[in-house]
């Protein structure tokens, strides 16, 4: 079975669900990645993690920047180079000879229909509404995405507000990976945690993720707040990459609560077990809008795989059918209040692996995903 991806491929910085995903294929199934140029990464975004990449997926660069929302110049060039991007994935398509492809980059609709009169079968993995990563652009990319949409063979949605933005399609979740999140290990303290002023603390509450306009600050401020006047000495570590629209917030409280506070920036993939070891919560205070409505949180699953108990925001299907499991509260006042519940809850945190994680492993996600791709495999 040979599989054509076209996609954006961050293979240093990120292992997200297209990683997860080719690691658990049938180890005789090819891969190949057609990528646009992602500028903004500072990283050759094709650099192998030799961990966790495969040796039979292939890499293909296309001069085709991501439509940069905030440049107008980079947007006017990506409709230029449209017709160039186009004749590469065609050429691909051609001498990769796929079985099927599969295509989470909304910006390649337009040539989805070309793909299929080749008579390869292709699916559309939604795994974010992308139109809202465009918002200079939005009508142009609404556009693109209802195209791919209607015009692909199948659609796989990673959560139900995706399958109901796109119509259609099979529900496929994220996961977690359980052979790197094995719960709770009788470690040494994280050199970062052990050389910052939370050293000392007796409690740690954890969120992992991106620092971005996603994260509600009011909720992380009083949370910390609460946490300053518990008894037992807690602090707040929060592990991701920090987006520049949030720094200034990030700096008023790392001002504020010295103490209490450690953002250690972004962390490879393979050490955030040991970074989350130490917690006993982990949280997702995520603002309530239509982006994170779509989001199906790997976290979640990072997170009760490691034994946390998890506090969040109630933002989407996936995390409001968990409440009993796990603790969900809206306003900064309940959620600080729950986070300080969840602290001492051990029973809760005993069964929440079991509950939550190991239904939603990558290997089981990934096998639902295989049947997929292998139904819609072309004859011949």
């Amino acid at each position: 079975m040979r599989v054509l991806y076209i996609s954006e491929v961050q293979w240093l910085s990120q292992v997200s669900r297209k990683h997860q995903m080719i690691r658990c294929f049938p180890r005789d199934w090819e891969i190949m990645f057609i990528s646009p140029i992602n500028s903004s990464a500072n990283e050759n975004s094709f650099r192998e993690r030799e961990e966790r990449v495969p040796a039979r997926v292939r890499y293909v660069s296309i001069p085709l920047p991501k439509p940069d929302s905030h440049i107008p110049p980079i947007r006017f060039l990506t409709r230029c180079l449209t017709a160039v991007g186009r004749r590469t994935v065609l050429r691909a398509v051609k001498t990769f000879n796929p079985d099927v492809v599969v295509c989470s980059y909304i910006w390649a609709a337009p040539f989805i229909s070309d793909i299929q009169k080749m008579g390869v079968p292709v699916v559309y993995d939604c795994n974010d509404l992308h139109p809202q990563f465009y918002p200079c652009c939005r009508e142009e990319a609404e556009e693109m995405f209802r195209m791919m949409a209607s015009s692909v063979d199948e659609v796989i949605a990673s959560s139900e507000h995706l399958r109901d933005e796109c119509g259609r399609g099979h529900l496929i979740g994220n996961g977690v990976d359980l052979g790197t999140f094995k719960g709770k290990r009788e470690t040494p303290i994280p050199e970062v945690i052990a050389r910052s002023r939370l050293s000392d603390c007796e409690d740690l509450v954890v969120y992992v993720g991106s620092i971005d306009d996603r994260l509600d600050v009011g909720i992380l401020r009083r949370i910390l707040e609460v946490l300053t006047e518990r008894r037992r000495r807690t602090g707040l570590v929060i592990v991701g990459r920090i987006f520049d629209s949030v720094r200034s917030e990030k700096t008023a409280l790392e001002r504020a609560f010295p103490d209490s506070v450690l953002f250690t920036g972004r962390v490879a993939y393979e050490e955030l077990s040991f970074l989350m070891s130490p917690a006993v919560v982990g949280i997702a205070p995520f603002v309530m809008t239509p982006l994170t409505e779509a989001i199906n949180p790997n976290k979640l699953y990072m997170y009760a795989a490691m034994d946390l108990n998890v506090v969040s925001t109630p933002f989407s299907d996936e995390i409001r059918r968990h409440e009993g499991d796990v603790y969900i509260a809206s306003d900064p006042g309940e959620f600080a209040s729950a986070v300080e519940k969840a602290i001492g809850d051990d029973e809760r945190r005993r069964s929440i692996r079991e509950k939550i994680a190991l239904p939603n492993s990558w290997d089981r996600r990934a096998e639902e995903f295989t049947r997929v791709l292998s139904g819609l495999k072309r004859a011949g």
